[in-house]
């Protein structure tokens, strides 16, 4: 794996040009979509000062015919439609127009890829896909519910005997009953990934945020932990590591085996992974697969015009989060004792 300063250097001396073009294109777009909301109002402001200065007046001048005053009405109605088309078919021709639409793609497609085949040339890119409802169930660590999720820009790969996936997801449930307002329960918003060995743990194995299981206890409205069977992950598990004890819960159903998986080095790991990205991740070892969820609320490859792209976090975060993941799986790959040949099951 590529370190950071050869990511950053990559990022200097290939895509130096395409950032400035699409930080270009960017401030096209956005000025486009600032000139499209101005305009937009001044009909609406004609036709409030038509309806004050012309209708009112003469409705209040002529008690006898009202009909008159209506086809008035009418009328400054369709001139105000027909302005407003008017309007929007300038916009449509003036610079900027076509920056605005094509900008996430074009960054997707000049920044986003290149920076997934310098990092490994066999890798591939979907833009449009996502991890499924079965990918995102079989982690063993939520519940099965009627989810509905979203996502984008998945990354396929393979390291060693081992293939994995990367994606921006979000999940969502709308509970049988809910406070007016408060619309669907996000489940989990973030970067998902998932990994497969060739063989299966010893032993299921959960991780789940200890700060958001303390929201739960204080919270009056249902959170992601609500939607985690934990009576059902097994034994509460307290690691030699006080670092990872102090931000994190870990259940297994044999606590000797869950602890020759969890090493001092993959414990440190994953408080680094915690405290670089600063949001609850959660954790599943289960049959084959890895899960790992890091639920910062962000999409990465999605590329906004408020968003100037000469700061480089967004790429950043997202390189030291790919890294991070694949030296977890990588740890996991040289610890021989964890593995059998056998899958097992909840039930």
């Amino acid at each position: 794996m590529k370190t950071l300063a050869e990511f950053n250097t990559f990022v200097d001396q290939q895509l130096d040009v395409q950032l400035q073009q699409l930080e270009d294109q960017r401030k096209a777009g956005q000025g486009w979509v600032r000139r499209m909301r101005i305009l937009g109002v001044v009909p609406v402001i004609i036709f409030f000062a038509f309806l004050m200065w012309v209708v009112i007046p003469r409705q209040e001048n002529n008690t006898g015919n009202n009909m008159s005053v209506m086809w008035m009405l009418a009328a400054g109605i369709v001139v105000t439609l027909g302005l407003s088309f008017a309007l929007r078919r300038y916009m449509a021709k003036q610079k900027g127009m076509l920056e605005m639409v094509d900008y996430k793609q074009d960054f997707k497609n000049k920044v986003i890829q290149p920076i997934i085949r310098f990092i490994d040339p066999a890798y591939t890119y979907q833009p449009l896909n996502h991890a499924s409802y079965e990918e995102f169930t079989e982690s063993g660590l939520f519940s099965r519910q009627e989810y509905n999720i979203t996502g984008n820009d998945q990354v396929f790969g393979k390291t060693g005997d081992l293939n994995f996936q990367w994606c921006d997801l979000k999940v969502t449930h709308m509970p049988t009953i809910t406070l007016r307002g408060l619309g669907a329960d996000v489940i989990f918003e973030g970067t998902y990934f998932m990994a497969q060995f060739p063989r299966y743990f010893n032993t299921p194995v959960y991780i789940v945020p200890r700060s958001t299981m303390m929201a739960k206890l204080t919270s009056v409205t249902q959170t992601d932990t609500d939607y985690i069977e934990t009576w059902n992950l097994g034994k509460k598990i307290t690691t030699s590591d006080t670092a990872f004890n102090k931000l994190f819960m870990a259940y297994a159903q044999d606590t000797e085996e869950a602890q020759q998986l969890l090493t001092a080095p993959l414990l440190e790991k994953i408080v680094r992974l915690q405290a670089r990205s600063q949001a609850p991740v959660f954790i599943s070892f289960y049959n084959n697969r890895i899960c790992i969820g890091i639920s910062h609320g962000e999409d990465y490859f999605e590329a906004g015009l408020q968003d100037s792209l000469t700061d480089r976090r967004m790429l950043t975060n997202f390189y030291m989060d790919f890294t991070s993941l694949l030296e977890i799986v990588d740890d996991l790959r040289q610890n021989g004792g964890i593995w059998t040949s056998i899958a097992f099951s909840r039930s």
